[in-house]
């Protein structure tokens, strides 16, 4: 199956390694301890026919700690991988630390020119700044729309804290948030009082 993988990486310095749980049985993770959520998961649903296309995005850092960080995510992939065997591609976009217009949309363009017609898409974004989620839900809408791609799992890290290190780590799937963006978009409404029942009505199915 033709897969892309979309994964943000960490501009801190150290990250933890953990083992990431799981409730969600649509959403099985292995008892590998990773720094990418993403890796666990792939781990229990990879297949040796898979093709992989690798989309790593980058948010550089002032101390270059970002460099380390793709280098972690590559070995994790590759140590799930070795068993497995299936096929992979990297592709790395790198983008300014900036809160720009033209840098969101340049990693929009680019992001979408990587992003193969037809294939399955895994997300990745536990990490990363703040505007990456926003992007990346853009460009999700898009591939679906326009290059009759399938957006399968967004990943999401969830953890508490103690002592600067993370606890309780969970997975989550941030689908039904991206699902909630496009409801919106479903309706054509001049009347406010109306459109909140629309929304409400939509949202119980």
């Amino acid at each position: 199956m033709k897969k892309t993988i979309i994964c943000s990486i960490s501009m801190k310095e150290n990250i933890d390694q953990v083992v990431y749980s799981s409730k969600d049985k649509s959403l099985p993770v292995s008892e590998r301890k990773v720094r990418y959520p993403i890796c666990a998961f792939l781990e229990k649903t990879m297949e040796s026919n898979d093709e992989l296309e690798v989309i790593i995005l980058v948010k550089k850092d002032k101390k270059d700690y970002y460099k380390r960080n793709i280098a972690f995510f590559k070995e994790e992939l590759e140590a799930v991988n070795k068993e497995i065997g299936a096929a992979i591609e990297y592709k790395i976009i790198d983008s300014e630390f900036e809160e720009h217009q033209t840098v969101h949309e340049q990693l929009l363009k680019d992001i979408v020119a990587q992003i193969s017609d037809d294939s399955h898409i895994y997300v990745d974004i536990t990490y990363g700044p703040k505007d990456l989620p926003i992007i990346l839900f853009t460009t999700l809408g898009f591939a679906e729309k326009f290059l009759n791609c399938t957006v399968e799992n967004i990943v999401y890290g969830q953890a508490d804290f103690e002592n600067g290190r993370a606890v309780n780590t969970r997975i989550c799937d941030m689908v039904p948030l991206y699902c909630l963006s496009s409801i919106t978009n479903t309706i054509e409404c001049t009347d406010s009082d109306k459109a909140r029942s629309m929304l409400n009505l939509l949202l119980t199915f």
